[in-house]
């Protein structure tokens, strides 16, 4: 027999869930832009390399603002976002209830609901360096929704880390991932303890999230680094502690089960009975290290740019080390170089390609399992990359899955997706521009 309380629980999250079919109905008969195609400008090109795609909204809010302006308002993120767009969010468990609580959700259900909060806001929010970002910094520290209960906490860490410090500074967000539960649950470092160290986490740390894998770093620093994560792990029970509540699914540390000796990290001397501060305080060496931020500018200008730039990687490097890692500020210097407009065509990958071309039309979407299905015929159905170094983004790695992206063209331009409604008026002609070679690149 149903409780009262799970009967509210169940008529509440129906009544969320109607919010947003309706938001989405109302986006739908929203009047449209008049449609445009897309020019072959300056604009254009800065547009399709700061945004997930060229629409007619940014292309009208680009030209009410200028270039600058709109450079330090996309830079800040400050641009409201859509009515809509707020309520359909809302109207996803993943975004409203914790890991532990997701739990009693399918777990296939959960990660529909990932993708579908990544589709709906890299498609209608105005923010969209914003966007950008949160994409390259969710596959930079990757996550695989797959393993264990990767799913179900991995919205928190996307929403707590991820997009809270996504235009912060690099340091916040690399020390609040350390701890991320969903992170050290992935990486295996609830199985580092003492006497059995784990260098899984360890090595990733390095080589993936701070000084990249050529950054000077040895075997012998990963096994020192182990040690020092011992007895991090993710708080399985929701106990009292010191007069304070430790919630399950928090960070942990379990001083039972760290390794206090003495300990030497890539130039760092850590004496006998430091705890957490081991950890702590080899993870700040770390992500203020120069290494890192060579490996960042790197990263970033690729990402932005399509290529390796020395000239610009170095201003960034430069603004990395004067202002601490602040992002907006090693951002700004790509998004005002000329590389960024004259750098060689990249080619989008799937979840480009499909939010570009929702913004394109001027499509309204659920950004639900429809469309998620085609993503994953793609070949990126997003959180569900299971190698910690993130999806590729060379584009050897996309150019030879066409025929999918020509089927997900087709299949929109002509109304074939549920739930995804195009407003463009002549489907032949929108098609044809979707599939063109031009339009798989930015």
């Amino acid at each position: 027999m149903i409780s009262r309380r799970d009967a509210l629980l169940v008529a509440g999250g129906a009544a969320i869930a109607g919010c947003g079919r309706l938001a989405t109905e109302a986006r739908r008969r929203k009047p449209a832009p008049e449609y445009r195609a897309k020019p072959k400008d300056r604009s254009a090109r800065m547009i399709d390399r700061m945004s997930f795609g060229w629409s007619v909204e940014e292309a009208d809010r680009f030209a009410s603002l200028g270039e600058a302006e709109y450079v330090e308002r996309q830079l800040k993120a400050d641009f409201d976002e859509p009515l809509e767009l707020t309520i359909q969010l809302q109207s996803l468990d993943c975004l409203r209830m914790n890991g532990f609580e997701l739990i009693e959700i399918p777990r296939g259900r959960v990660t529909q609901q990932l993708q579908s909060a990544a589709i709906l806001r890299a498609t209608y929010s105005p923010n969209q360096l914003r966007e950008r970002l949160v994409d390259f910094w969710s596959n930079h520290f990757n996550i695989y929704a797959g393993k264990a209960d990767g799913a179900f906490f991995k919205s928190n860490e996307e929403e707590q880390i991820i997009r809270k410090h996504a235009l912060g500074k690099f340091r916040d967000m690399a020390i609040a991932m350390s701890k991320s539960p969903a992170m050290l649950v992935y990486l295996d470092n609830n199985q580092n303890f003492k006497g059995h160290p784990n260098e899984n986490y360890a090595r990733e740390l390095m080589e993936l999230h701070t000084l990249g894998i050529d950054g000077g770093y040895t075997q012998k620093d990963i096994q020192e680094l182990a040690r020092c994560l011992t007895g991090w792990t993710m708080e399985d029970r929701s106990i009292w502690a010191s007069h304070a509540l430790r919630a399950r699914g928090s960070f942990y540390f379990d001083k039972s089960k760290h390794d206090d000796g003495a300990k030497h990290v890539f130039g760092l001397d850590l004496p006998a009975g430091g705890g957490i501060r081991d950890g702590e305080l080899v993870v700040e060496h770390l992500v203020s290290h120069e290494e890192a931020g060579k490996y960042l500018a790197k990263k970033l200008v690729k990402f932005f740019t399509g290529a390796q730039n020395l000239e610009l990687e170095k201003t960034v490097l430069d603004q990395f080390q004067k202002t601490g890692g602040d992002i907006p500020s090693m951002v700004r210097p790509i998004m005002t170089a000329p590389a960024l407009i004259e750098g060689p065509p990249i080619m989008r990958r799937p979840f480009e390609l499909m939010c570009a071309a929702l913004r394109v039309s001027g499509a309204a979407t659920d950004g639900g399992p429809a469309l998620q299905n085609h993503l994953k015929k793609m070949g990126q159905p997003i959180y569900e990359w299971p190698l910690p170094d993130g999806y590729p983004v060379d584009q050897l790695s996309w150019a030879t899955n066409l025929l999918p992206r020509w089927q997900f063209v087709y299949d929109m331009a002509n109304g074939k997706i549920p739930n995804t409604f195009v407003k463009a008026p002549d489907a032949v002609a929108l098609a044809s521009q979707l599939a063109h070679p031009d339009f798989q690149y930015a």
